[in-house]
C-alpha cells in the first residue's frame, strides 16, 4: 500500500517502518514549528497579508479616484452642453408694432387701447414662435394661442399696460397648447410654455424669450442660463436668478 513520509512527502510502496528517501520513522508525525522560527513564520505571514491587503486598498482607491474623476469631467461636460443649449433656447426675440403707436395728442383712451393692442401683437408673435418650435420638434404642439399677464403673479396685479405712467412693461407669458377643465367644465388653468416679454411703450417696440426658470421640486437642473437682459429690459445688477431691478426675476 502507498504511504507518503510525514518527513519528506516521499510516496512509496512499502511496509517499513522507516522511509527510504529520508530514513525517518513514517510513524513519528513531523513536528510543528516551534520557538522562534513558528514567530518568525507567523510574523513573515501576516507582514506578507498585510502588504497584499494595502496594494489591494490602493489599486481600489485609484480605482475609484479614476472613476470620480471621469464622472466630473462627464457631468462638467453635460453641463456646459446643457447651458448652450438654454443660451439657444432663451435667445432674445424682437418685434415692432410701430403702426399701433397713439398720436402725441391722443386721449387716455386711446393710449390705453393702444398699449393693450400691442400686448395682443407680443401675443401673436409668441404664438407664431412657439407653432416654429413646436415644428422643430423643440416643443409639444398644437400650440393654440398664448396669453399675457402680470409679470408679477399676483390677486392684485394690474398688467403695465394699464398704467399710464410706465414706458416699459414686463410680462409673464404662456403658449398655451390646452385649457384644464374643471367639474363643472369650465378653464380652470393652462397647460403649455413659460415666456416672457417686455414692451416699449414709447417705441411700441417689444422683445420675447422663452423662459426655462430653475426646478425646484423636479430636482436639481443640470446647469442653470439666467434670461439675457433684453428679455426683461433689465438695467440692474444680476442677482440670484433675476436682476435687482425686475422684482420676481
Amino acid at each position: 500500500m502507498a504511504r507518503t513520509c510525514p518527513h519528506c512527502g516521499f510516496v512509496e510502496e512499502s511496509a517499513r517502518e522507516r522511509c527510504s528517501h529520508c530514513g525517518r520513522s513514517v510513524l513519528v508525525r513531523a513536528p510543528r514549528l516551534q520557538g522562534r522560527r513558528r514567530a518568525t513564520v507567523l510574523w513573515g505571514g501576516g507582514a506578507v497579508a498585510l502588504l497584499v491587503l494595502a496594494v489591494v486598498i490602493v489599486v481600489v482607491l485609484n480605482a475609484k479616484a479614476d472613476r470620480d474623476a471621469r464622472q466630473r469631467a462627464a457631468d462638467a461636460r453635460a453641463a456646459q452642453a446643457e447651458r448652450v443649449r438654454l443660451t439657444k433656447l432663451q435667445a432674445p426675440h424682437r418685434g415692432a408694432a410701430t403702426d399701433l403707436r397713439p398720436r402725441p395728442n391722443a386721449t387716455e383712451g386711446e393710449r390705453l387701447a393702444a398699449r393693450a393692442a400691442l400686448v395682443r401683437s407680443v401675443e401673436a408673435s409668441i404664438t407664431r414662435d412657439a407653432r416654429a418650435r413646436a415644428a422643430k420638434g423643440e416643443l409639444a404642439g398644437p400650440i393654440r394661442r398664448s396669453e399675457c399677464g402680470p409679470f408679477l403673479r399676483a390677486p392684485d396685479a394690474v398688467p403695465d399696460d394699464r398704467v399710464l405712467s410706465k414706458a416699459v412693461g414686463r410680462y409673464d407669458c404662456v403658449a398655451i397648447k390646452d385649457d384644464i377643465k374643471g367639474a363643472s367644465g369650465g378653464s380652470v388653468g393652462r397647460l403649455g410654455y413659460p415666456f416672457v416679454a417686455a414692451l416699449d411703450f414709447d417705441r411700441f417696440t417689444y422683445v420675447w424669450c422663452r423662459n426655462t426658470p430653475p426646478q425646484s421640486e423636479r430636482g436639481l437642473a443640470l446647469a442653470f442660463v439666467r434670461l439675457d437682459r433684453a428679455c426683461l429690459a433689465a438695467k440692474g445688477k444680476a442677482i440670484g436668478t433675476g436682476y435687482t431691478d425686475v422684482p420676481g426675476s
